[in-house]
């Protein structure tokens, strides 16, 4: 098989490694793919209709004890077996976010929905069927869980089936964004960073299983997950030129000291990085060619910025150039 190799990883000698259905010729491809699924994941076995074609992206990016698989591309359906699971020697967890299009997932009698955005939990040692409905093409992102540190997660090892744990209404958000952010920054994270964004992973995940509990996270799981769904959602309103710590604050029902704290750990206080996160994108914006005819003070207006002198100071103190010359000459 052709692929994209990066450095061993220790867990489980796994590698940074792509499969490209393009990479062979049509009427090998979904054989190629299922190939690639059983090396990325374990044994499954992947349907499709084949009176269409197929074309698909299989990743695997090794994180922390685990992995991170990623498939894009046309719909199909995956099952695992009884028999699979008999001749499999390790079992694990997997905890799949939806990106694109909509899945089904079947176990043990249980079936759960997942439209993007929303997470699921469920191990490998019980038969499942995941269903991708027909028409627009699909995107998952696959976490593989260490059985052991999913079963430590639970105080009494009673593990219970297949979970959507993003519906959980206060660890549900924090799932979500922590598995975003682990998946985007995946191959760039520090491994320290990433065992510990693994581990409050697992531990909300666990939590959220337990159905009729009140949430009870030890403070220094909740701090990284917490922070990623915090800078996920500042993000997405670098827009709002009222976007405050006290917005955030209440957002997610914390304190305004506890958001400087965490944005401690950034390196930056929180005010700083609203304002190198605004600028950075205002520059981008001005370097773009489809922005050529939107006036400078447009692009300042929809990257947040209300006063356009303060801007203007700013932006020229950040990167020792004006917005004009930075349209110019491009962002450097």
């Amino acid at each position: 098989m052709t692929r994209e190799a990066g450095q061993a990883s220790s867990a489980r000698n796994r590698r940074y490694e792509v499969w490209r259905t393009s990479d062979v010729e049509a009427p090998e491809r979904f054989s190629y793919f299922r190939e690639a699924v059983c090396e990325a994941f374990m044994d499954l076995s992947p349907e499709h209709d084949r009176s269409g074609p197929f074309d698909a992206v299989v990743e695997s990016v090794p994180l922390a004890d685990g992995a991170v698989n990623r498939v894009r591309g046309t719909p199909h359906h995956v099952r695992r077996t009884p028999a699979q699971i008999r001749r499999t020697a390790e079992q694990c967890f997997f905890l799949n976010i939806q990106l694109k299009s909509e899945c089904v997932i079947e176990q043990k009698s249980r079936s759960v929905r997942l439209a993007p955005g929303q997470v699921a939990l469920f191990g490998s040692d019980l038969p499942f069927r995941i269903f991708h409905p027909a028409g627009r093409d699909m995107s998952v992102a696959s976490f593989w869980l260490p059985r052991c540190l999913v079963e430590e997660s639970f105080a009494d090892r009673e593990i219970p089936g297949i979970r959507r744990v993003s519906d959980n209404p206060f660890l549900g958000p924090l799932i979500a964004a922590t598995a975003r952010t682990l998946n985007r920054g995946a191959r760039a994270v520090d491994p320290a960073d990433a065992s510990m964004m693994m581990e409050s992973l697992i531990r909300l995940a666990a939590q959220a299983c337990a159905a009729n509990r009140k949430p009870d996270v030890p403070p220094e799981t909740l701090r990284p997950a917490l922070l990623a769904a915090i800078l996920e959602y500042v993000e997405s309103r670098l827009h709002d030129p009222g976007l405050s710590v006290g917005a955030v604050a209440a957002r997610f029902g914390i304190g305004k000291r506890y958001v400087h704290k965490l944005f401690e750990t950034t390196g930056n206080s929180f005010s700083r990085y609203i304002l190198q996160s605004r600028l950075e994108r205002t520059a981008a914006d001005l370097a773009a060619p489809e922005h050529a005819r939107t006036s400078i003070a447009e692009i300042a207006y929809r990257n947040g910025f209300s006063d356009l002198s303060y801007f203007n100071r700013r932006f020229k103190a950040h990167f020792e150039a004006t917005p004009r010359e930075v349209r110019k000459y491009g962002h450097r």
